[in-house]
């Protein structure tokens, strides 16, 4: 018989793996999909031959948006406010922003009327994502299915 010791930070990591899976079960790649193209289409007048690798990037910057929003879903269980809990992922939210913004900004240049057109982009787009993934959080922390 062996004795198996685990630490906590390894249970807690491996708790955090299965609600992530459970979360993106209900997450729709299409839908991604659709937003990116209807939100980031005028930007592709320079980078057209690069579309499907900004596209993927697009997709991972969306999914781990999502993840970030259902994962401070759980404050909300415990009755705080949503805009404290914007508040309270705030710096990480910024974070996923700021290297979408870096990413385009490598595949895409131009005036800096447009480049500022493109941070709102990355801004909404990033902010689109957070809120689903934190009302289908919410939404599973009332079903108790965290």
């Amino acid at each position: 018989m062996a004795i198996v010791i685990t630490t906590f930070k390894e249970k807690q990591r491996c708790k955090k793996v299965e609600y992530e899976r459970r979360v993106l079960r209900d997450l729709s790649l299409a839908k991604i999909k659709k937003e990116f193209q209807e939100l980031f289409q005028p930007f592709f007048q320079y980078s057209l031959l690069y579309q499907q690798d900004i596209e993927d990037a697009c997709i991972d910057i969306a999914i781990d948006a999502y993840l970030l929003g259902a994962a401070y879903s759980r404050f909300a269980y415990y009755g705080e406010p949503l805009h404290s809990i914007k508040k309270r992922s705030e710096s990480a939210q910024k974070e996923i922003v700021e290297g979408l913004y870096d990413y385009w900004q490598f595949w895409c240049w131009g005036t800096d009327l447009m480049m500022e057109s493109l941070h709102r982009c990355c801004v909404s787009y990033v902010d689109r994502w957070w809120m689903e993934g934190y009302q289908n959080g919410e939404k599973r922390y009332k079903m108790r299915l965290h």
